[in-house]
């Protein structure tokens, strides 16, 4: 006979109690990496936000659970990591996070006007060597329009 796992209880300092409350774990071995140690306490902060919202989405954007959404709804109204006109601030973070291997983008709602679609990447484990890489089906639109500059 197997013992019941007991529930993790939530600290006083991690949370209000709300039954509800989600968490996001960030891991020594990706705060002490070359790739986060590049980002800037803005692009780490969206990471941060875009975990919860990963953790948080009861239903996903698509038939596959590692994806979810980070829209201006979401990233100026509901988080207010951003003012409502300044995409570009949002744009640019993201880009990083694309950039050093912790996002990719599935699905680019720019040029449809839709939802862009993201998932998580391990890629940042390889970021500065010479196995990184990204995939054009990674980036997002303005990234590609960045490249072909």
């Amino acid at each position: 006979m197997s013992k019941r796992k007991k529930t993790y209880q939530k600290k006083a300092f991690e949370s209000d109690g709300t039954p509800s409350d989600i968490s996001a774990n960030i891991y020594m071995s990706m705060v002490l990496s070359p790739a986060w140690k590049e980002l800037t306490a803005n692009q780490r902060q969206l990471y941060i936000y875009c975990k919860l919202q990963y953790y948080g989405e009861k239903k996903k954007p698509t038939d596959n659970p590692l994806e979810f959404t980070m829209n201006q709804t979401k990233w100026a109204d509901l988080y207010g990591l951003y003012k409502r006109n300044n995409a570009a601030s949002f744009i640019r973070d993201m880009t990083a996070l694309i950039e050093h291997g912790f996002v990719a983008c599935s699905s680019c709602g720019a040029a449809t006007r839709k939802k862009s679609i993201y998932r998580f990447s391990d890629k940042w484990q390889q970021w500065g060597t010479d196995g990184f890489y990204l995939d054009r089906s990674e980036m997002t639109l303005s990234m590609l329009r960045k490249s072909q500059k």
